[in-house]
């Protein structure tokens, strides 16, 4: 099984980049970490066709909060309609890949889209967004290729 996470960027993301956690570019994840025995051909497809019918989203940074198990990880709380929607068309989208979340508590209603704050920055209360792009990140590549890697991006542009 190999491990993934679907987010939304807040700047473009790139095939091929790869990024060690606490140096990822600020993103919103979508869908949160979790294991199937999809390929990566099949989910790149499943996240083209959720993000053809998606448009582009505008929302807000919101207050910030502290996540994590030590309640010591900064984010900024995300309060978006549509990207909750967004959330909930995932799961239904790739149901029939049975993904296996890491953490299932933090899917459905204990969603909370959020920026978690890296060594790149930290979003600010009230900052506007655009999320124009959703990333598919391998969590676990191959052995001796380290780092998450993003595998597939797609353009969110329903007109």
């Amino acid at each position: 099984m190999h491990r993934f996470a679907i987010v939304l960027p807040l700047e473009p993301m790139a095939v091929g980049e790869r990024y060690a956690v606490r140096d990822w570019p600020l993103h919103i994840t979508v869908m949160p970490v979790f294991a199937t025995w999809a390929s990566r051909a099949q989910l790149a497809a499943g996240m083209g066709e959720v993000a053809a019918r998606t448009a582009p989203i505008d929302a807000a940074a919101g207050p910030a909060e502290l996540f994590g198990p030590r309640h010591d990880t900064p984010v900024a709380l995300v309060d978006s309609p549509e990207i909750r929607a967004l959330h909930l068309l995932f799961i239904d989208a790739l149901d029939l890949h049975v993904p296996t979340f890491r953490r299932p508590d933090f899917t459905g209603d204990g969603f909370r889209a959020h920026i978690t704050a890296t060594r790149r920055g930290a979003a600010e209360e009230g900052q506007p967004l655009h999320l124009a792009q959703l990333a598919l990140v391998d969590m676990h590549p191959e052995p001796g290729q380290g780092r998450p890697a993003v595998v597939a991006v797609a353009a969110l542009d329903a007109a």
